[in-house]
């Protein structure tokens, strides 16, 4: 991988700050569209080495993806793996990503 490939690029601008005003009743969390906006800052911040485990998905997947093939995400969330994958995987390769709750998939679809 090219030196670009040893970081991760989040696709958000938006700071996670959904649980900063303590004055706020806390619900039951959902992946809605407040959290679908934060979500790929949230992640970075809450998964111990979570840049890591991307890199290291992208040079599996580089090293494994065979064209005329597909690669699946499933809890694919707002899809920055396969966003992170798509320059390094032949262009024959389909991404499919999967996950349960709309508001990511919404989100996903932005990108």
């Amino acid at each position: 991988m090219s030196d670009q490939s040893n970081r991760l690029i989040l696709h958000t601008n938006l700071r996670d700050e959904v649980f900063a005003d303590e004055r706020d009743a806390v619900a039951d969390f959902s992946f809605n569209s407040t959290v679908a906006n934060v979500f790929d800052d949230m992640v970075s911040r809450s998964v111990p080495f979570y840049g890591e485990m991307q890199r290291m998905v992208c040079e599996l997947a580089r090293d494994f993806a065979q064209p005329q093939s597909n690669l699946y995400d499933i809890g694919c969330s707002t899809a920055t793996t396969l966003l992170a994958l798509d320059p390094f995987i032949d262009n024959h390769v389909d991404f499919v990503g999967i996950d349960n709750a709309p508001e990511m998939l919404k989100k996903a679809a932005e990108d």
